[in-house]
């Protein structure tokens, strides 16, 4: 192995955070050390497994690969912060341990940051061929199949400068960290959303922030009613400590949605002592959340109309659902309950270099 102190540091430096994911994991390396690009290191950063997901990786004798094992589980963004410290390149790469990197990912970020203003470019996320309904509704939702700039990026596979990871780092304090009463945590779903603070931060110092499709991987996360409906009312719950922590409007895709609980009320009040026709106030609002969801998962998440019907009774539900936790949440927040720090927008980016003062190499 050569001596990291003076061999010359790698294009790309590749986290993967784990957690019990043994025979995932062990692909996923094994998907990166046949690629392409000529210098790159991959840290695999486990977080506490319990099935022997370092031991899957122990027989790899490739001085290209680096195992850090945390001695409790920390969670994923904290694994991936110890990651990003570890990493020599000046690109970062995050990517999930249930990923496969399709040939010529790593490679293909480097053209992305050609452009010295470009802070992360997020790559595509595709997923598996659906298995049940469960995973049907979720597919698509990591998907930029557009290059350009975006309005977030997905943790699951992104390559963000290194100087930018160590002026702000993921957030990691969260309240709902998936840990069941057990003390296990829970790796069926994942309800976070916790690069959104990054995010902001980047484009607050001045970054560009683009997707780059041609940097594919294959993502292979099952999913059942349970954790799907989980992932729903978790993510609600993580929504709403977004917004409160980072002062943030709410989320518009659920208002359509709270205006029509909020109408049926005065509706049927209203129907009861005037006319039945106010029974139809609360339909535009109905009519509003049904056509955005639906752009959202022809346009965006590329299902096809006869998906969409198939997956409609369990978009309701997982809507609800997800309503449900954020609205739990917000009012949790606004009485006091396990309270989280809010920040200041202005100090988003206080210790992130801005372009043009810091250019990475690629």
């Amino acid at each position: 192995m050569p001596n990291l102190d003076t061999a010359a540091p790698p294009m790309i430096s590749v986290v993967i955070p784990t957690c019990d994911r043994r025979i995932k994991t062990r692909k996923c390396v094994d998907s990166l050390l046949t690629q392409d690009l000529e210098s790159f290191e991959v840290i695999v950063v486990d977080d506490g497994s319990r099935d022997g997901t370092p031991d899957a990786l122990s027989d790899i004798e490739d001085p290209r690969l680096h195992v850090l094992r945390n001695e409790r589980n920390i969670g994923a963004n904290a694994s991936r912060n110890r990651g990003a410290r570890h990493a020599r390149a000046d690109l970062v790469v995050f990517l999930d341990s249930d990923c496969i990197a399709e040939p010529g990912c790593l490679s293909n970020y480097l053209s992305a940051f050609t452009d010295p203003s470009v802070g992360a470019a997020s790559g595509l996320v595709e997923d598996t061929p659906p298995r049940n309904v469960w995973e049907l509704l979720f597919r698509g939702t990591h998907r930029f199949g557009t290059p350009g700039p975006i309005s977030r990026i997905c943790s699951a596979n992104v390559c963000i400068r290194r100087s930018l990871l160590l002026g702000h780092e993921m957030e990691e304090d969260f309240s709902d960290n998936a840990v069941g009463e057990d003390g296990v945590v829970d790796t069926s779903f994942s309800g976070r959303c916790d690069e959104e603070g990054l995010f902001l931060a980047i484009r607050k110092a001045g970054w560009q922030v683009v997707a780059h499709p041609e940097s594919k991987v294959d993502h292979d996360h099952p999913y059942d009613r349970r954790s799907l409906f989980k992932q729903a009312f978790h993510g609600g719950g993580a929504a709403a400590e977004l917004v409160w922590k980072f002062r943030l409007r709410d989320r518009l895709d659920l208002i359509p949605l709270v205006a029509f609980w909020f109408c049926i009320l005065p509706a049927v009040v209203l129907a009861l002592v005037l006319s039945p026709w106010f029974l139809l106030l609360p339909v535009p609002f109905l009519l509003l959340q049904s056509v955005a969801v639906s752009y959202n998962e022809m346009a965006r998440k590329g299902k096809t109309f006869p998906q969409l019907l198939r997956i409609t009774p369990a978009l309701v539900i997982y809507y609800h659902l997800r309503l449900a936790g954020y609205l739990l949440r917000r009012v949790q927040l606004l009485i006091g309950v396990r309270p989280i720090e809010r920040i200041d927008p202005a100090s988003f980016a206080s210790g992130m270099p801005r372009p043009g003062s810091e250019v990475a190499s690629a």
